[in-house]
């Protein structure tokens, strides 16, 4: 990660993210399976997972229906919606689940290796969700898979042991930049992926050999071995912003006519040498996107008059994380004017 990295830290306080440790450990301490039955036929047929029985679940092509279709002649074949799902959920006893999170969160303390703590877990909707028009923000998980049972458990367990604070409003990526950007000694402890894009030190606890990281500079893109988008800073954020987020449900090319994706995001970026190159490529993805205003349909049902500009800076918001909980909102034209970016 070149100047990311930074070789002499010292670790006085570490702000832990501890939505991905609550949802880890109420996950692993159930048995899930689900059941389901054809609307008419009333045929049962029992997975361990939705993907496994219709495939990923933004294309559902693929799974053992799939696989049932493919004896089937064209005009039998069956739907993901010509069935019913029931999630069943077998929650271990509690004890042995709060036991493994007692195991989980100590562990990840250890790792830090900082001289004080404080764990900080989201409670509710944050702000994102008002402020996103065109796409509900994080509306996709409504639907998706079925919430532990023993969650709640989970994250009571953390206050009590751990002294974590619910977070309201705020997701809990904003407060652990706010918790910690501009203070000495200051890092967070999370997963990978938006830390990357955040102005704060950081421990990416999937990869922990990388020690602490810088994400509050101008930064790089690259490709991994895996051929997927990679990166840290500004660079990362402007790429979060002009590719399509499946996790928190916000793309760059939503209401366009153009195909778009991680990769054109990337190579429209990549050789960026400035804030200015960089803001510059950004305002030009979402001209050629949006090439002229249109009228759109927002995830509210109320009709919305987009252009370029328009997109390119609600993507911005959702995906940019806060340094202060009250006015830091960015208004990117201020951005162009201060940069020279020409965005007319």
């Amino acid at each position: 990660m070149g100047e990311g990295i930074v070789s002499e830290f010292k670790r006085k306080h570490v702000v832990i993210d501890g939505d991905a440790p609550k949802f880890a450990v109420a996950s692993a301490g159930e048995k899930r399976t689900v059941h389901i039955i054809h609307k008419k036929t009333g045929d049962e047929y029992t997975t361990n997972t939705r993907t496994e029985w219709y495939g990923e679940w933004r294309k559902k092509q693929g799974g053992l229906l799939a696989e049932l279709n493919s004896k089937l002649s064209y005009d039998k074949q069956m739907l993901p919606n010509d069935f019913d799902y029931t999630d069943i959920q077998t929650p271990e006893p509690l004890a042995n689940v709060l036991h493994s999170a007692k195991v989980y969160m100590q562990a990840l303390i250890n790792k830090c290796g900082a001289e004080s703590y404080s764990v900080l877990v989201g409670k509710g909707d944050s702000w994102r969700v008002e402020a996103s028009t065109l796409q509900k923000y994080k509306g996709q998980r409504a639907s998706g898979m079925a919430r532990p049972v023993l969650m709640d458990d989970v994250v009571d367990y953390f206050v009590r042991k751990f002294g974590a604070e619910l977070v309201y409003d705020l997701e809990v990526d904003d407060r652990i930049c706010i918790d910690t950007y501009g203070k000495p000694g200051h890092f967070a402890a999370c997963l990978e992926k938006d830390a990357y894009s955040t102005s704060m030190y950081f421990l990416d606890t999937t990869k922990p050999e990388l020690g602490i990281q810088n994400g509050n500079q101008f930064g790089e893109l690259h490709l991994n071995s895996k051929g997927e988008v990679k990166g840290i800073g500004r660079m990362h954020l402007l790429w979060q912003t002009c590719a399509n987020d499946t996790s928190d449900n916000y793309s760059a090319n939503v209401f366009s006519d153009v195909r778009w994706g991680a990769k054109a995001a990337y190579n429209a970026l990549k050789d960026c040498k400035n804030d200015k190159e960089l803001f510059q490529a950004a305002m030009n993805v979402f001209q050629h996107l949006y090439p002229e205003k249109k009228a759109v349909t927002g995830w509210r049902g109320d009709e919305i008059e987009i252009d370029a500009l328009y997109v390119f800076q609600e993507c911005f918001t959702l995906a940019r994380m806060l340094r202060k909980a009250e006015g830091d909102t960015v208004n990117l034209i201020d951005v162009f004017e201060k940069l020279g970016v020409d965005y007319g």
